[in-house]
């Protein structure tokens, strides 16, 4: 597919604002490790939420987050044909394949070299298949480009892209690499140009108690898995230093309490389907009020935030 978004760094420093971006103390990470891991290990559960998502809940927690998530995204970003999209940690591509079917230019990178060699052949099969909570134009047989790249350290110019989207990348990297993350979705975003960014709820009383992720502990595992609570407000006082501007776009507090008051139960067939029911329930609930304030703060697992470079 040929690229209309420039993949070569400019020459011309990144823009000032920017640099006033706090660099966290540095931390331990092995970002080959964190490679095999998702590129390999991960990528051998099967199903496609699994690998990308949640990999310990059950198939209806997983669709109930991807439906509240992607409803979000289309809400707001409303892709169209001539954008140029990146999305950073693209993971198999759930999100990149369905936006390339709007008409739009998308790119995904990931850094593991399995995810995206996975993902291309995956949209290369079935280059018009439906893809839920995304709009698509069945019509077209557009694929996304998909390219093996460190977060850290984009391959594309300044202002490349009118939309940059990162989902469930930062609980998976130490908080120095999610400062230099920002910095560089900052720099290849255009002037006006969109940041969409999830972020796990450090606040929540619910995660804190640890109980559904024992290993979140920020610190990585011999296998390379890394997961840790990234301080929301640390992160939106760094995008606004930068001179961004950042609107939260909504938060999920019903399908959390939902998730956590079911943990670790395996439901019989019957109680499997009237817990799909209840998710899907929560993730319109959700949808349906977005801006849950004091609620949202005290349970919600994710907030979705949208940042505008200025």
């Amino acid at each position: 597919m040929a690229l209309a978004c420039r993949t070569r760094r400019s020459p011309i420093a990144a823009r000032p604002a920017t640099a006033t971006i706090r660099r966290p103390r540095r931390v331990r990470y092995d970002r080959r490790a964190a490679e095999r891991y998702w590129g390999e290990e991960r990528s051998r559960l099967g199903d496609e939420l699994r690998i990308v998502l949640s990999a310990g809940e059950p198939p209806w927690v997983n669709a109930a987050y991807h439906t509240w998530e992607t409803t979000l995204l289309e809400r707001h970003l409303r892709p169209r044909r001539g954008q140029c999209i990146l999305d950073v940690a693209c993971g198999l591509g759930r999100i990149a394949a369905p936006l390339a079917r709007t008409g739009a230019t998308v790119v995904g990178v990931d850094n593991a070299l399995g995810m995206v060699r996975a993902a291309a052949a995956k949209t290369a099969r079935a280059p018009g298949s439906k893809s839920r909570g995304l709009p698509r134009d069945a019509g077209r047989a557009v694929r996304p480009a998909f390219a093996h790249a460190f977060s850290g350290s984009l391959p594309f110019m300044d202002a490349s892209f009118d939309a940059v989207i990162c989902l469930g990348l930062f609980e998976h990297i130490p908080p120095w690499l999610q400062a230099t993350t920002l910095r560089e979705m900052l720099r290849v975003a255009r002037r006006g140009g969109a940041i969409y960014l999830m972020l796990l709820n450090n606040r929540s009383l619910l995660l804190q108690a640890g109980r559904d992720n024992r290993h979140r502990r920020a610190r990585q595992l011999p296998n390379g898995y890394y997961c840790g609570l990234p301080d929301r407000d640390a992160i939106v006082a760094t995008l606004r230093d930068s001179g961004a501007h950042v609107t939260l776009l909504g938060s999920n507090a019903h399908y959390a309490i939902l998730r956590h008051a079911l943990h670790d139960r395996s439901p019989r067939p019957a109680e499997a389907r009237r817990a799909t029911r209840a998710f899907a329930d929560a993730a319109r609930r959700d949808l349906s009020d977005p801006h849950q304030e004091q609620f949202g703060e005290m349970y919600a697992d994710h907030f979705f935030y949208h940042i505008v470079r200025r």
